[in-house]
């Protein structure tokens, strides 16, 4: 009983002695709390940890992952701060598809201050938003369009879609250029991508490698060979043509060529930070 019932859950069972104030659900025998999780599963832990007063940080166990979650502003703002906790840890369907190389999840370090410096300079700075302004002017023109014409043809419409193909438009062109003839394609692809991220996996929670039940891992494999093959071949074009295209290279890709030689990104991690 002591091997399992231990505050926290079974993936606390061995740390527990060294942390005995650490507070937690106790959960399921193996499976841990994976039964509270669900879509208000914040709601849910947010509630267990008020009830074990334990809101500034509660221990709790997911299969045999163990998690650590604050209800409090002051601690999750020393955790997010802190850099006891910069790096992310990383689902097993977010590492197939390469975003252990990007800056949402790569780890603290050199790399990763790389890619910051890069993203702070190239993609958000003030000159860089203003000289795109012309895009997002078009992207706007566009969905009035294709709103006026759904009023006149239906006499209602859904904004969900106009919004989201308005978001994805801008998104692709501030990162790869206007010159891209796999729009369609690469709008699909990160619709897949991220309902990869979202769904479920049981490795997440068990270190077990067949527990593929639900096609994860083979829809990433999958996906991220054909992120590879297009944005790949879309990084060689550009280079082939000296990346400037027709919103006058003020996209990601054309301040990625443009980088003098010792900063410059290897192609593998070109691609996985255009994706």
């Amino acid at each position: 009983m002591n091997y399992w019932l231990v505050p926290g859950g079974f993936a606390w069972r061995k740390h527990h002695v060294y942390s005995p104030q650490l507070r937690g659900p106790v959960g399921w025998p193996l499976l841990g709390t994976l039964p509270l999780m669900g879509s208000l599963a914040h709601r849910r832990l947010a509630n267990t940890a008020s009830s074990l007063g334990a809101t500034r940080v509660m221990a709790f166990s997911l299969g045999t992952t163990r998690v650590i979650i604050s209800s409090h502003p002051d601690t999750a703002r020393e955790i997010l701060s802190g850099s006891s906790f910069s790096d992310r840890p990383i689902k097993e369907s977010a590492r197939l598809l390469m975003f252990e190389r990007a800056i949402g999840f790569a780890p603290s370090g050199k790399y990763w201050s790389h890619l910051r410096r890069l993203a702070a300079n190239h993609m958000f700075s003030p000159r860089r938003i203003s000289c795109l302004e012309p895009l997002r002017q078009l992207v706007v023109d566009e969905m009035l369009v294709e709103i006026n014409k759904g009023m006149e043809e239906k006499g209602f419409v859904e904004l969900r879609g106009i919004l989201q193909k308005g978001s994805l438009s801008n998104i692709l062109e501030s990162v790869l250029g206007s010159s891209l003839v796999e729009k369609g394609e690469l709008g699909l692809m990160v619709k897949e991508g991220y309902e990869l991220i979202t769904m479920f996996n049981w490795e997440d929670c068990f270190p077990l490698r067949f527990l593929d039940f639900l096609g994860v891992k083979r829809r990433c494999h999958k996906l991220s060979t054909k992120v590879r093959n297009i944005v790949g071949q879309i990084v060689k074009e550009r280079k082939k043509c000296g990346d400037k295209i027709n919103n006058g290279g003020n996209d990601f890709l054309s301040a990625l060529l443009a980088l003098p030689k010792e900063d410059q990104l290897s192609d593998s991690d070109m691609v996985a930070v255009l994706w």
